[in-house]
């Protein structure tokens, strides 16, 4: 399941928990307990109940752990799933099969999740916490733009509805649902670029090389463009 590879993951990266006093140990115990508690988790209730064990704890691990919880309880929790999004522009199943794995189906998760994915100091998850906020920005405007195959449900808009959504933001941009979700994406991505994709070592090569080409291919400066011109820099880079 994705949550036991996160919490590998977390374990690797806890090795410098703070010790010593009282204190800091009372926050490690708290860390450790929700990290083994998040994962058995598999669904939001079981998660949200893991992370009332570190409730005000604002260390890089606890938002590390919020980051965690946030894909469980969206339900991306099956390795295969997360595999899925992150290799579909290498292995030539394109951006959008990647934006659909990552489809949160719920506008304020998501927008929690990366929030918290970012305040992890993990590149890695600061990436991929924005590319699933745009993600879900995509699925919305899909519902709002009733292209159907959604069924009132933006956690049911599939690869055909994000597609169809992507066509008619970049026909219509200044439609409502069209600037919300171009905001959203721009906000996402300009967040969290230096970071994860301004550098030599990018955090994901693939999903970073598809972001420089977008903002190559409009002249852009994605690290200090308007959210707007990054928002749709990066939808004519994923239309397909």
């Amino acid at each position: 399941m994705f949550s036991k590879k996160i919490a590998t993951m977390i374990l690797g990266l806890s090795a410098a928990l703070l010790t010593g006093c009282e204190a800091e140990q009372t926050e490690k115990d708290m860390i450790a307990e929700a990290q083994f508690c998040l994962d058995e988790a598999r669904d939001a209730t079981s998660a949200n109940a893991c992370m009332s064990k570190i409730n005000g704890i604002t260390s890089p691990h606890a938002y590390t752990l919020r980051c965690a919880a946030g894909f469980i309880s969206s339900g991306i929790t099956s390795a295969a799933n997360l595999s899925t999004a992150l290799t579909a522009i290498s292995e030539g199943g394109g951006p959008t099969d990647m934006l659909n794995a990552l489809n949160f189906g719920d506008v304020g998760l998501v927008n929690d999740t990366a929030n918290y994915c970012n305040q992890s100091g993990q590149k890695g998850l600061a990436l991929i916490g924005a590319m699933a906020k745009s993600a879900t920005a995509l699925s919305n405007a899909a519902e709002l733009l009733n292209l159907g195959s959604c069924g009132g449900d933006i956690a049911s808009c599939d690869t055909a509805a994000i597609e169809g959504a992507i066509n008619d933001i970049i026909a219509d941009p200044n439609s409502p649902a069209a600037v919300e979700a171009i905001e959203a994406i721009g906000s996402s991505i300009q967040t969290v670029y230096s970071v994860t994709c301004g550098g030599t070592n990018n955090a994901n090569s693939d999903i970073c090389g598809d972001i420089n080409q977008a903002a190559a291919s409009a002249g852009i400066d994605m690290s200090t463009a308007d959210i707007n011109a990054i928002g749709q820099a990066l939808l004519a880079q994923w239309q397909p």
